[in-house]
């Protein structure tokens, strides 16, 4: 399992959800690793202060977009919980 996140107004048509932010997401779940969950930097950003536990996973390059952009894993279970990849 894994998941990316990302947040942003899609564009919605047909009942199927599209354009930057769907993009965006899946890059993210792509570059997650088994059992992580991924976040832009968009939402790392907004959950600043909320007590929420990120670790850095660094900056990456993805199809279609100019920059490279950060990723972080969402600090989901205690490191005691965790199973060997």
């Amino acid at each position: 399992m894994k998941i990316g996140i990302n947040a942003g107004e899609p564009i919605a048509e047909n009942n199927d959800l599209f354009g930057t932010p769907v993009q965006m997401a899946a890059r993210v779940m792509a570059y997650a690793g088994q059992n992580q969950i991924a976040v832009s930097k968009l939402v790392f950003d907004l959950c600043t202060g909320k007590g929420l536990k990120f670790r850095d996973l660094g900056a990456a390059e993805f199809k279609g977009f100019a920059e490279k952009m950060p990723v972080y894993e969402a600090q989901w279970r205690d490191e005691s919980e965790m199973l060997p990849e």
